[in-house]
Parts: C-alpha cells; sequence; structure tokens
C-alpha cells in the first residue's frame, strides 16, 4: 500500500500526530493554484464546491448529511466556538470531563467559567484508563445538574478506546448535551455519528485521515442546528450569505452557522483527498492491519518485559501502542539510530501508530531494536 502515500525516510510510527501524504494530493494544490491563478475572483464558486466536497465526504466516512459538518480550522477554534454558543449557566452548571483527555481541550472546556459554568473531570486510574461505571456514577448522580459531557473516543496518551454509543446514550437518559471528540479515531477505527447519536462531534484531518493541517470540523445532530447561536460568526454564518443587508442576520439553518467569516479554502482541498483516499481503502481494512502489526509488537515486547502503556485488547484500544522504559534516554538514542519516527508522552512512554502505508519491514526493524535493548 506504500505506493498510494509519500513516505518520509525511515520507518513512520507517527500517524497519530500526522498521517502521510497521499500520492495525488501536489496535483490537487496544484490545481487549486492555478485556478487562483488563471480565474482570480471567479475562482470562488470552484472554490465554495470544495468546501461542500469536504462536508460530504466527511458524511461518506463518519456518517450524517453534509449540511450536518461545519469546516473549522482545528478543534480547539471548534471546541471554542461550542462553548461560546452554550447559554449562560443555570440549574445545569457542570461540564463533565476526563483527566485523560486532550490537554487543550481542558483549556477551552475552563473558558466555560465565565458562563457560570464548573467543569468536573473524571479521574484515571494508574494505568490511565478511565471506566465506563465513572461515566454512570457521574451522570446518574449529577445527571440533573450536568449540562455537557465531554467525550474523547480514543486518549491520544494511552489510546484507551471509550464505549462512545453506551455514554451518549447515559447522557442522553439523563437529558446531556453530548460532545464527542474523534482526532485519534476518524480513519482507524470505523465509527458511525449517527449511531452514536450524539449531539456534537469534532474532529480533525490530520492524523490517520492524511488530510494534512488546518482542516478540522464540527458535526452537529439536527437539534443543536437549530439550539446553538455561536457568538463568533460572519457572513457565511448567515442563511443568506449574500443578502448584504447589515441590519439583518439570520443564523443559518444548519451546521453552517458555525462557518464565520470567509473561510480557508486549500486546506479542506487537501483533507478532501485524503478522505478519499482512506474511504477507498476502507477502514475497516485499515483497522484489521493495524491490528494485526500492533499485535507482533505488543507480543515482542510482552515476552522481552517491556511496559505496554496502552489496553493489550484490541476491542480497548484505537490504533497507537504505547510502549515504555525504565531508560527512556536510551530508548529514543536506539530509535534514533534505527531512523524509527516514534515520539514520547511523559506519563506512560512512546507511541508508534502503523497505518496501511507500515508493513512487516517497519515492524521488524522496530522488534530489532527492542531485542538489542
Amino acid at each position: 500500500m506504500k505506493p498510494q502515500f509519500i513516505l518520509p525516510n525511515g520507518h513512520y510510527f507517527l500517524s497519530h500526530s500526522v498521517g502521510c501524504q497521499s500520492l495525488g494530493t501536489q496535483a490537487k494544490v496544484e490545481q487549486y493554484l492555478r485556478q487562483w491563478a488563471e480565474l482570480g475572483g471567479d475562482a470562488w464558486p470552484l472554490w465554495l464546491q470544495n468546501i461542500e466536497e469536504f462536508k460530504q465526504a466527511l458524511a461518506n466516512l463518519i456518517g450524517g448529511n453534509r449540511k450536518d459538518y461545519c469546516p473549522q480550522v482545528n478543534l480547539s477554534s471548534a471546541l471554542t466556538k461550542i462553548i461560546g454558543a452554550l447559554p449562560d449557566a443555570k440549574e445545569r452548571n457542570v461540564i463533565l470531563a476526563t483527566e485523560q483527555d486532550f490537554p487543550s481541550m481542558g483549556f477551552v472546556l475552563a473558558t466555560a467559567k465565565a458562563k457560570g459554568y464548573e467543569v468536573k473531570f473524571l479521574g484515571a486510574d494508574e494505568k490511565g484508563r478511565v471506566e465506563l461505571s465513572q461515566w454512570q456514577d457521574a451522570l446518574s448522580s449529577n445527571g440533573d445538574r450536568v449540562k455537557l459531557a465531554f467525550i474523547t473516543h480514543v486518549f491520544s496518551e494511552t489510546c484507551q478506546l471509550q464505549d462512545v454509543e453506551a455514554i451518549c446514550q447515559l447522557a442522553k437518559q439523563q437529558g446531556v448535551m453530548s460532545l464527542v471528540d474523534i482526532a485519534q479515531s476518524m480513519g482507524i477505527v470505523p465509527l458511525s455519528v449517527s449511531d452514536w447519536q450524539a449531539d456534537i462531534v469534532i474532529g480533525s484531518c490530520v492524523k490517520w485521515c492524511c488530510g494534512g493541517p488546518g482542516a478540522g470540523f464540527i458535526y452537529l445532530s439536527e437539534t443543536m442546528q437549530s439550539q446553538l447561536e455561536p457568538m463568533d460568526l460572519g457572513w457565511f454564518s448567515h442563511q443568506n450569505p449574500f443578502e448584504f443587508d447589515i441590519h439583518h442576520f439570520e443564523y443559518a439553518s444548519d451546521a453552517s452557522r458555525f462557518m464565520g467569516g470567509t473561510p480557508s479554502v486549500l486546506p479542506f482541498v487537501m483533507a478532501t483527498f485524503g478522505i478519499q483516499t482512506i474511504i477507498d481503502i476502507g477502514v475497516e481494512n485499515i483497522r484489521r492491519h493495524n491490528q494485526a502489526l500492533n499485535s507482533e509488537i505488543m507480543f515482542s515486547a510482552l515476552e522481552q518485559g517491556i511496559t505496554v502503556s496502552s489496553p493489550t485488547l484490541d476491542s480497548e484500544r484505537g490504533g497507537t501502542l504505547v510502549l515504555d522504559f525504565s531508560d527512556r534516554e536510551s530508548a529514543q538514542r536506539a530509535f534514533t539510530q534505527a531512523n524509527i519516527k516514534t515520539d514520547l508522552r511523559p506519563r506512560f512512554g512512546f507511541r508508534f501508530s502503523p497505518h496501511i502505508y507500515n508493513d512487516m519491514q517497519d515492524v521488524e526493524a522496530l522488534l530489532r531494536v527492542l531485542k538489542e535493548m
């Protein structure tokens, strides 16, 4: 599968950070630049069609309809807009999250305090695990006070896979809004926003979808499309962007109300091509390949007494395997010398994320280093 992608030199295990470029992405960028050079302002109809194609690609990959999606720069910006659209806190003044959520999400959630909300974090055990029972307890005991449940599908540090559908159902039973972060699962774990019945989903295409940076998005259920009114808006948030009446604004009736001002285009051109490549290969196929390679690495690590920080069961793990070593500095030197691309997270260890473009040669190179260590 490597011919479909352009890989950096070495053995690349960093798809949890940046997915490799799909072959053909450069041609899409050049097409965009030609449109700009040849058409100038007349290129806008083509560029706006690119935005619609991005939204349709998202719907094809993870469910819902095109109108349910709104492009964003990144997850932090998307979450900021959502928090800004929440009403001031009243009886329901609690936002539930976990200690394992990505820090940037916690930073943004904390801004809800200005609206009178309190952010409560579910704790994790010594392995960084958060159990479904913790969500059950928190929602059953505080359900009438909780406004929003922030749910990470796959934690970035431990790669634990949460049961999003079950948590969303628990939230719905208590009248709690559900918001799901799929940054580390989209493109590697089969998922359906429709099956989850989540109220809001935010994601990014830079990781497993191989879409490059700058292409995030918000998914809004139909209920949320009529309830949330963002403060961060612009002419593309308007039901009729080309009305041009400075004294009249009407929110778009769909997720576009979160669009804001004039959109970026190029990141979504690249991301659409990356998403389509993933669709063509099939997320289920990518998932099976990933699990097979991760199993090879994990069993070898366990045989040698290396700490496996991520869940050992495929059903409980996303696409990343996390290994830890007593001498991290020596481990880092060994990986660098062998040209193995990985990264270190202080609490749990080194992350390895085999994608469809990785093969047994990459795994064998890693296993040789593990045995030498």
